[in-house]
């Protein structure tokens, strides 16, 4: 090495050691403000034990509105009278009022103050502290820094100085309960339902079987469960997922509610309402509704046809497992803190910019492996229809169930490329920086909504028709005669799933498209009430010609046939384009949404889980607490979802983590009625998310000591009930398949008191007989 080149490492040297000795940031004889979380790092990197701060003069309660004289200090370190200054300090207070009491004490803001130059000689300070009048739990967060008087002026020298925090909390007068962050408490819920869902499979199997409950049986049995192709326990799974996101999506309803119950509620900031509301629609539709669909499809379309299996077993097993792992990047940014903020709708160019939270990414990966996930069950269901149907049956000897999932996946299977398209697109752009929807650089973040809209739409019909399925099988075992107009219904399910490609334009009637096909948009949606029409009068006109029998099955029906019907007729108010432009963002759209959906398609779940669980466990249901859920969950529902209808006529704008009332007339703010109403609400949501928990309480302790179930026990007269209940696997003998028949034959347990109560209600005595065919 030359001499000139070792000079240059030698500089550098001393260059890189200086950096390393030297402070980091400069400390000021003025005092210094905003160091509550990030401390006094200019006195040194860390905290000093040798540093003893102190408060004193607070009270352990304060009085409201009182003045309390307080005297920060502190001992130790290097500060001694001899240096030219000792130290300083920094207070900052949660609530209340801060302010000096003499020339030593300056004040930033209320809620903080700090020394002046004057007071830097000094490790004692007097000021003021002037309560808050109302009950707020206090807490003072005080840093000192005792300092060797090297100041050199304008640098402030601060090598050799040391520093300490101190926090003390005052209580009010009522004790007032801490405010928790909200995402802790929803990943808490998440976990604890996690661990509740783990104990209670592990609580089934030791009591069905307490003397193989050693973990040599327990292992192969979780072991077969993770690694099964049979439809049945794959359908199972699905079906566990979804009532545990039913939870999931349940627990941030709540927190949504808690939000809204009040006006002005701090609850949840605008940030956490808009990644909650996000997480909420999420999850409901991609990680409750879908599972459920797909685990009900997997149980019952091959039962109902006579296969022995779907065509691809372990395609299908891999769709199901595509789901947690969707899932898992979905709320990846929950447990983080900085989950997707963009609404379920993801709209663009939000979705792809900067502001939007770095979950938002996650989010988008996790939902492509749920169109993985949905493909290749589509792929399974219609190639197991098409060409597993047991020998004799044609397209018009399907069961209706049957064919509302044939159709489902076809509307999945046409519109979800779209879907798929538009997320990859969203993903390269937060990824790797293309511009599809960036308008600077020539995207279009219109073409996010046609893509979303043109599988959003057909989606909502993707997860209703097979709702529309489950209640015509159920109409017609309890009404004890086929189904009215069979043929009609098959072709009403066809004419939703063709008209449900040409309305999604009425999403996006205020984004100013042109107005010809505004027009045309308004006039198909009007056209989708004509087969959905059909249905219901169907229906209706099958139990008019039947003799109805009360079950808890036929109780969901029936609540399906009202809140459907008035969902539907609400909606009827947004292909007008007047009346959308004034609905669109209120509160008129999130009632009539859930009145279709949930009053929909989840009542129609429920009466699919009442009507099909003896199938599937071999269990009866208990009718008595099948009934009182019903009760509870269909009156708190319409108490919970109707009043959202005045609301959204008076103006309350949906995705706003707050509202204002007032009695005078203010733009965007509520009568006072609002915070009566939404009080209201947020109390039927309450009741009707605990009363699901009677459903649940109803399946253990049927699956622990429920009563066996026949074959046949409500008198249907498919394939599945010619099977034992549980069926057996392979469900059907392939060189063996039944003969079905049409017949009225059944084994039907007697309904209870409360129901025969319904029946003594609704159905006269000379119509009780059964109806022949």
């Amino acid at each position: 090495m030359n001499r000139k080149s070792a000079r240059t490492l030698l500089v550098l040297s001393a260059i890189a050691m200086a950096m390393i000795v030297s402070p980091a940031v400069v400390s000021y004889p003025t005092g210094i403000q905003g160091v509550k979380d990030s401390g006094c790092n200019c006195h040194g990197a860390t905290t000093s034990s040798e540093v003893i701060p102190s408060i004193t003069g607070l009270p352990d309660q304060y009085n409201y509105s009182e003045s309390y004289e307080i005297v920060v200090s502190f001992v130790g370190g290097p500060a001694s009278p001899s240096n030219a200054n000792q130290g300083g300090f920094n207070l900052w207070v949660s609530d209340g009022e801060l302010s000096p009491s003499d020339a030593t004490v300056q004040s930033y803001s209320p809620n903080e103050v700090s020394h002046t130059e004057a007071g830097n000689d000094q490790t004692t300070w007097t000021l003021t502290w002037t309560s808050p009048s109302s009950d707020r739990n206090i807490e003072f967060i005080l840093h000192t820094n005792s300092v060797n008087g090297n100041a050199d002026g304008a640098n402030g020298g601060s090598s050799g100085d040391m520093w300490n925090k101190l926090t003390a909390k005052v209580s009010p007068p009522v004790l007032v309960l801490e405010e928790a962050d909200p995402f802790v408490v929803l990943s808490t819920l998440i976990v604890v339902s996690a661990i509740l869902l783990a104990f209670t499979l592990a609580y089934v199997f030791y009591r069905t079987n307490p003397e193989s409950f050693t973990w040599d049986y327990f292992a192969p049995w979780i072991a077969d469960w993770l690694t099964t192709t049979d439809h049945k326990k794959v359908g199972t799974l699905y079906f566990v997922a979804g009532l545990f996101f039913l939870g999931v999506g349940g627990i941030m309803a709540m927190m949504i509610r808690i939000q809204l119950s009040v006006p002005g509620n701090d609850f949840l900031t605008q940030d956490q309402y808009n990644q909650f509301f996000t997480l909420h629609g999420t999850t409901m539709i991609f990680l409750a509704a879908m599972p459920l669909i797909n685990g009900f499809a997997n149980w019952m379309v091959p039962l109902q046809i006579g296969a022995p299996d779907l065509a691809l077993p372990r395609l299908n097993a891999m769709s199901f497992w595509l789901q947690p792992v969707g899932a898992l990047l979905i709320f990846t940014g929950v447990f983080s803190g900085s989950g997707a903020d963009t609404g379920w709708t993801g709209y663009a160019p939000y979705v792809v910019s900067e502001t939007a939270h770095m979950g938002t990414t996650m989010w988008v990966a996790g939902q492509i492996m749920l169109v993985a996930s949905s493909t290749l069950t589509g792929i399974n269901f219609l190639t197991t229809i098409a060409v597993m149907r047991a020998p004799g049956m044609g397209w018009l000897q399907m069961p209706l169930f049957t064919w509302s999932i044939l159709i489902a996946n076809l509307m999945l299977f046409l519109s979800i490329p779209a879907f798929g398209i538009g997320l990859i697109q969203v993903y390269l752009d937060r990824v790797i920086g293309t511009a599809f929807y960036d308008v600077s650089a020539g995207g279009d973040p219109l073409l996010w909504s046609h893509l979303f809209w043109y599988f959003g739409h057909p989606e909502v019909y993707v997860v209703i028709v097979p709702a529309f399925g489950v209640i015509s099988e159920v109409i017609a075992t309890s009404a004890r005669r086929s189904i009215f107009g069979y043929r009609s219904m098959v072709y009403a399910m066809a004419g939703i799933g063709v008209v449900s490609f040409i309305v999604y334009g009425h999403h996006m009637f205020t984004s100013g498209m042109s107005p010809t096909l505004r027009f045309v948009t308004m006039l198909t949606t009007m056209l989708v009430a004509v087969p959905t029409g059909i249905k219901i009068f169907n229906w209706l006109k099958t139990m008019h010609g039947g003799s109805l029998v009360y079950r808890t099955h036929t109780l969901w029906t029936l609540g399906f046939l009202v809140t459907f019907t008035l969902g539907g007729i609400s909606g009827m108010f947004f292909p007008s384009i007047a009346m959308d432009l004034h609905l669109h963002e209120s509160y008129f759209v999130v009632a009539h949404f859930h009145y279709v959906l949930v009053g929909g398609t989840v009542f129609g779940f429920y009466a699919a889980i009442y009507y099909w669980f003896p199938k599937m466990s071999g269990r009866m249901l208990d009718e008595r607490l099948g009934v009182l859920h019903f009760l509870i969950g269909f009156i708190s529902y319409n108490a919970l979802f109707w009043p959202m209808h005045r609301l959204g006529v008076w103006g309350m704008a949906r995705r706003h983590h707050t509202y204002f009332v007032t009695t005078e007339e203010a733009m965007g703010a509520l009568p006072i009625e609002a915070a009566g109403w939404n009080m209201f609400i947020s109390v039927a949501a309450f009741i009707f998310f605990f009363s699901n928990f009677i459903m649940v309480a109803n399946m253990i302790k049927t699956l622990i000591r429920g009563e066996k179930a026949p074959p046949d026990p409500w008198g249907g007269w498919s394939f599945e009930w010619m099977t034992t209940s549980p069926p057996p696997t392979p469900s059907f003998d392939p060189h063996n398949l039944p003969v079905l028949t049409d017949a009225n034959e059944h084994i039907a347990n007697e309904p209870g008191t409360i129901s025969k109560l319904f029946s003594r209600l609704m159905v006269s005595e000379e119509d009780t007989e059964e109806v022949t065919h």
